[in-house]
């Protein structure tokens, strides 16, 4: 999978990241819609899983206490902390989620948005299984996913 992303996404532009050129606009159709449904985050320990190149890290950092960021795209990684690098309360982090580790009940929400369905079923079982020993006692985990088609226009690898 590394691969497909290194080529398909070698600026790390919105419309690289969602495989997608109307992007910008899909971005300002369902941001406000989706930030409506987070619960309030105020004082929060947030983990953004597949945080890509920051296109909800900078509306997370706002409201937290802190914001981990991850993505397994060291250009998207770059990228979120050259837009994002200036609020004191991230951390931008290269990594692959199904290899990540985290201490137990230290995160009070977990936010995904476009990541789960790259997963095959076994990685996703074990990973939604750590997820929730990370969870504090009473954290929420968000997580969204496409569910009408693939997000983007290009042909790539098929659902896992």
């Amino acid at each position: 999978m590394t691969h497909f992303w290194r080529t398909h996404s070698q600026n790390a532009t919105l419309e690289e990241m969602m495989l997608d050129t109307h992007a910008q606009e899909l971005t300002e159709q369902e941001l406000p819609e989706i930030l409506s449904m987070l619960p309030s985050l105020d004082g929060c320990r947030i983990l953004e899983l597949g945080a890509g190149i920051g296109r909800y890290t900078r509306h997370l950092l706002t409201r937290a206490k802190h914001v981990t960021a991850v993505d397994f795209m060291d250009n998207f990684v770059e990228r979120n902390k050259q837009e994002n690098g200036h609020h004191s309360n991230g951390t931008f982090l290269q990594a692959d989620v199904t290899k990540l580790e985290m201490p137990q009940n230290s995160i009070d929400f977990i936010f995904s948005n476009w990541l789960l369905m790259y997963l095959s079923d076994e990685e996703l079982q074990r990973l939604t299984e750590k997820m929730l020993g990370w969870l504090r006692p009473g954290g929420f985990l968000f997580f969204r996913e496409s569910c009408n088609h693939r997000s983007g226009e290009r042909s790539h690898f098929p659902n896992v």
